[in-house]
């Protein structure tokens, strides 16, 4: 069983200054506590997340970290050159010195892309071609492609990864041409549902199975990674304020995902959208409260969907990062050890006999 740190950036009722700070402090902490990997978001134009560059923020940690592993969840790859990509991954690797994990996705947000000027209706198929041309860089150390979009001449990818090896990759997108290729290079998909409880995660694993089965394969077996809101806190008016910071940034994904946010500023105005869970609902659906709740509700999780890597999404929106701290603390002293057993191969021999 596998621990990440997510790191969306969240700039909310506190200033940028403190968003940057007290995303290196978690990860630091992070290290500390015994995490495998500290992921860092990318998305562009507002508060939703002020990291427009993963691997630049990768970079930042990376000297404040000893042995975590560092990685973009997710890189947005049609936004980008693949030249220039591939290249600054090897880099970040070189300057972690073995320690990046790649997160690449397709987007979403059309907000994000009309302001790029890119085609969100060619996001799935440029992933695909930019995937398969960091493979070729990163693992053979050069560039030679001639794809629908992307015509590469054959030269050389100058900088190798620090230690030879196959770069472990977590995928968001679910063509059969991307699973295809994900099952290829034994990636990982990984999922989330945001402010969702128990039963949005199980249907959206089962949705990412099935769309393994149309490909041609079975999920069963694989490597799963699932991401989870996580907070510990005793405190119930703290975690009224956890529960309002999230349903904030799911009202701020949902606005963007239709380009129907209202931008006061860089900041997005904390509307409503249609559907949406209310505050007692994200208490008792998500894995926020006591150690003893959130080990609970993630056991279950973990168990029912065959999670062998849980992101943890643990600095909501609109909270300040002393908060944040601590519930990292707790969870590492008191939660981690909880759902270690109970995952145990040991304990699950036991579960079924």
């Amino acid at each position: 069983m596998q621990f990440g740190l997510f790191n969306l950036m969240n700039q909310f009722n506190i200033d940028q200054r403190e968003v940057y700070k007290g995303t290196l402090e978690c990860t630091k902490l992070a290290d500390a506590l015994g995490f495998d990997t500290a992921w860092f978001a990318e998305h562009h134009f507002s508060n939703y997340s002020m990291c427009p560059s993963p691997l630049m923020m990768g970079a930042a940690a990376a000297r404040e970290t000893k042995r975590i592993r560092i990685g973009p969840a997710v890189i947005v790859a049609p936004l980008y050159n693949p030249i220039r990509l591939a290249e600054e991954i090897a880099l970040l690797d070189q300057l972690s010195e073995g320690r990046v994990v790649l997160g690449i996705g397709s987007g979403y947000q059309r907000f994000e892309f009309e302001a790029f000027g890119a085609d969100l209706a060619e996001r799935q198929e440029r992933m695909l071609e930019i995937w398969q041309i960091i493979d070729q860089a990163v693992h053979e150390n050069r560039f030679e492609y001639s794809g629908r979009f992307y015509q590469l001449p054959a030269v050389p990818q100058a900088i190798v990864l620090y230690e030879p090896r196959r770069l472990d990759t977590y995928f968001v997108s679910w063509s059969p041409e991307i699973i295809r290729h994900a099952v290829a290079t034994d990636a990982v998909p990984f999922i989330t549902v945001g402010w969702g409880d128990t039963k949005a995660l199980t249907a959206m694993h089962d949705f990412v199975a099935q769309k393994y089965a149309d490909a041609g394969y079975s999920l069963k077996g694989r490597r799963f990674a699932a991401q989870r809101y996580v907070f510990v806190s005793d405190d119930r008016a703290e975690l009224e304020r956890v529960a309002a910071g999230i349903r904030y940034a799911g009202r701020c994904a949902g606005h963007m995902r239709v380009g129907a946010q209202v931008l006061n500023g860089h900041i997005i105005e904390d509307r409503p959208v249609e559907g949406e869970p209310s505050l007692e609902a994200i208490q008792a659906g998500l894995p926020i409260g006591s150690p003893e709740v959130v080990a609970e509700r993630l056991v279950k999780e973990i168990n029912a969907n065959g999670i062998t890597h849980l992101s943890c999404f643990m600095w909501p929106a609109g909270i300040e990062s002393k908060a944040a701290l601590r519930s990292m603390e707790r969870f590492g002293k008191e939660v981690m050890p909880l759902i270690q057993k109970a995952v145990s191969p040991a304990a699950q021999v036991k579960e079924v006999v």
